[in-house]
């Protein structure tokens, strides 16, 4: 028997080959990983607006909600109310009248206060001791009393009512940011909001249990507070329901335009416009 060799032809990859297959696995990494940290980079980025974007829109119901429920006293006033004069001369009360308290006896039953306007609340409207609330703005601040204020605990001891401030002070430095991030934000403002729960008290404490401090606006580049009046088309810088030309007198809006650093560089304008529900002695209908 004659045996025939076969010889199997086993041709392999030249390095040619392997290195052009190389090079294409190493644009395909490329390629993938980049896409991978810019997907990742923009869902930081995604996630960094809708934090930003939400905290905005929550500050703006907080503020909205505040003015809405700006609250006065005189509503719950009967039409006929006649105010107090401290000049008005003594009333001659028939024999069996019910005596009604002169002006000069209001004023002595509070201690010589009755004339006299705190920063919430005016002097004495009539016999019965009501004060007007007072509504004080100019184009950084504003202070009123209102109804907005959420008892969370039942049993504690408070009220609907609250004193609110608005105030914009100078931004203080944030532990979650390294010094040059907060080199950069030196030149912003806050918008902070003080809420005093003894909103009957005349005395304005500096601290206590039920003075509150909320940070409600960041990053703040510029804001101002504007005021409309009934009827008159161009708004007040300034208002105060105690002055001479708007003496009882609430604003219809309040007009807040500000500018934001929003992230990235890029800045955040707006202008939004805030009507009172019942300003001027009109019976709200959430009463």
């Amino acid at each position: 028997m004659r045996l025939t060799s076969i010889r199997l032809n086993k041709k392999g990859f030249t390095l040619i080959e392997v290195m052009i297959a190389l090079f294409i696995l190493v644009i395909i990494g490329t390629a993938t990983s980049k896409a991978v940290i810019d997907a990742a980079r923009l869902k930081e980025n995604l996630k960094d607006e809708t934090e930003f974007s939400s905290e905005f829109r929550t500050s703006i119901t907080l503020i909205e909600r505040d003015l809405n429920q700006v609250f006065n006293p005189r509503w719950f006033l009967s039409p006929d109310a006649k105010a107090l004069d401290p000049y008005a001369q003594p009333v001659v009360q028939p024999e069996n009248a019910p005596h009604v308290m002169s002006a000069t006896e209001v004023n002595n039953k509070l201690r010589g206060a009755a004339y006299q306007a705190t920063e919430y609340w005016g002097p004495v409207f009539d016999v019965s001791g009501i004060r007007p609330s007072r509504f004080k703005g100019d184009d950084h601040s504003m202070s009123f009393v209102s109804a907005s204020h959420v008892r969370i605990y039942q049993q504690k001891k408070e009220s609907i009512y609250s004193k609110i401030k608005y105030d914009l002070i100078k931004q203080v430095p944030s532990s979650n940011l390294n010094k040059e991030q907060n080199e950069k934000n030196s030149g912003l403002s806050s918008l902070i909001k003080t809420e005093n729960t003894r909103a009957f008290d005349l005395d304005e404490p500096k601290e206590g249990p039920y003075l509150q401090y909320f940070t409600v606006l960041n990053q703040i580049k510029s804001i101002k507070f504007k005021y409309y009046k009934a009827g008159e088309k161009n708004p007040a810088t300034s208002w105060d329901s105690e002055a001479a030309d708007t003496k009882g007198i609430f604003p219809e809006m309040v007009e807040i335009e500000l500018s934001l650093q929003a992230l990235n560089g890029r800045t955040l304008d707006g202008k939004l416009l805030f009507k009172l529900e019942a300003p001027n002695e009109v019976l709200p209908s959430t009463y």
